[in-house]
């Protein structure tokens, strides 16, 4: 049977004494690069419990504190070294909170994990009144944060200040940049406090969510590689949908999106796509991406359990180039009109906003039924959309300054 083959680099193989030397005194940071705290954080479930493991480079003692509901469960200390494990069988609590770092209490982290869900992602919601759309952040979080704090969203703490207002994320958060590990944590920590503001952030995969999780590490940075080495495994078992507590994250998020009359879609939505419903569409990806073969797409010793048609349309599904995650022909194109009418008349909506095919600036195509979001350099653009009662109004967003109106685009 055929089996597609997917280019697997090696890990970087950075040994510890080098990367130890290389670090300050507080030891957080190795040539500007920061593994300390979420920046390096790896958290997984093994049956009912939890292995926690974290980076404290140079080598020295580690502390693990867990607490539920104010209530300590777990509190020891490890001794000397790079990486640190400590594995609690699971409460079944709605939180637990993580207190970890070195045992001396300097740097010390904390972090939440919330209870696993089960179902599949929800993939239409309604209507509200502002929407901060960033798209394809590819491991750059001093920016993102630089442009959310503009933005108004979250505050100096990374807290959630945008109240009832929408954050939607356009995929590729991986790859690339040195920080994807933060920006993965802290968009974890910040979608319940969204919510409990009133407000809601929203993932929308992208192909690079795809890769990683699917063992193609091709455009994985140095510094990302050299978490995985520090916990002695593979990038992609970083998060391992079968275990990660980001990796099942990841996997509650759709991959078409729709928020009132709004579709969204990391790449855009082919003809051999657009007769599919949202919900058609997101059963498939559920079913897909919670088969073996998902998770060991790129382990040529697998036989994949379905037949060549089969394996053929998951091969289309994830990595055709009309598939949604790397559609492209709605911003490289100008006669795709109708094709794009007849999608968004599809899918109920008036506008849709795509990532993945970079711009100079966020652009409008089609007399503005189309917005391509995905600016280079990466997340230097946050969209604002404010409703209007006929329409959005339409601002850029940068790292400083205020919101800038995008003008009128010519109809088409």
């Amino acid at each position: 049977m055929h089996r597609r083959v997917i280019p697997v680099v090696a890990v970087v193989a950075l040994a510890l004494t080098g990367i130890s030397a290389g670090f300050n005194e507080d030891g957080a940071r190795f040539d500007g690069a920061r593994f300390d705290g979420e920046y390096g954080l790896w958290a997984r479930w093994r049956g009912d419990s939890l292995a926690v493991s974290w980076i404290t480079v140079p080598p020295s003692p580690g502390m693990l504190k867990v607490t539920t509901d104010g209530r300590t469960r777990v509190e020891t200390t490890m001794p000397a070294d790079s990486e640190h494990t400590g594995v609690f069988a699971d409460p079944h609590a709605n939180a637990l909170v993580l207190t970890y770092g070195r045992a001396d209490g300097t740097g010390a982290h904390t972090t939440t994990i919330r209870k696993r869900r089960d179902g599949k992602p929800r993939v239409s919601w309604p209507a509200v009144d502002s929407i901060v759309v960033v798209s394809d952040i590819h491991g750059e979080f001093d920016r993102l944060i630089r442009v959310l704090r503009n933005a108004k969203l979250i505050g100096a703490d990374l807290a959630w200040t945008g109240g009832r207002r929408n954050l939607v994320v356009v995929g590729d958060v991986f790859d690339r940049g040195a920080d994807a590990t933060r920006i993965l944590w802290f968009l974890y920590q910040l979608e319940p406090r969204a919510e409990r503001a009133g407000g809601r952030l929203h993932m929308v995969l992208g192909n690079h969510e795809i890769m990683v999780m699917t063992g193609d590490l091709r455009y994985v940075s140095a510094k990302e590689s050299a978490i995985a080495r520090l916990h002695g495994t593979t990038y992609d078992r970083l998060f391992d949908p079968r275990s990660s507590v980001l990796g099942q994250w990841l996997l509650e998020k759709p991959a078409l999106l729709r928020i009132g009359d709004v579709l969204f879609a990391h790449g855009g939505v082919s003809a051999d796509y657009a007769g599919w419903t949202l919900t058609q569409y997101e059963d498939t990806l559920s079913a897909y991406s919670n088969e073996d073969l998902f998770a060991r797409w790129g382990d040529t010793t697998f036989v994949a359990p379905v037949d060549s048609a089969g394996l053929a349309r998951r091969d289309a599904f994830f990595w055709g180039p009309r598939s949604v995650f790397w559609y492209r022909d709605w911003v490289q194109a100008d006669t795709l009109a109708a094709d794009l009418d007849a999608v968004l008349a599809r899918f109920g909506a008036k506008l849709a906003i795509v990532g993945h095919t970079p711009q100079p600036t966020i652009t409008e195509r089609y007399g503005g039924k189309l917005i391509a979001v995905n600016t280079f350099p990466f997340i230097n653009e946050a969209l604002l959309l404010v409703r209007q009662r006929d329409g959005w109004s339409r601002f850029r967003i940068r790292e400083t300054g205020p919101p800038e109106p995008m003008e009128p685009p010519a109809a088409s």
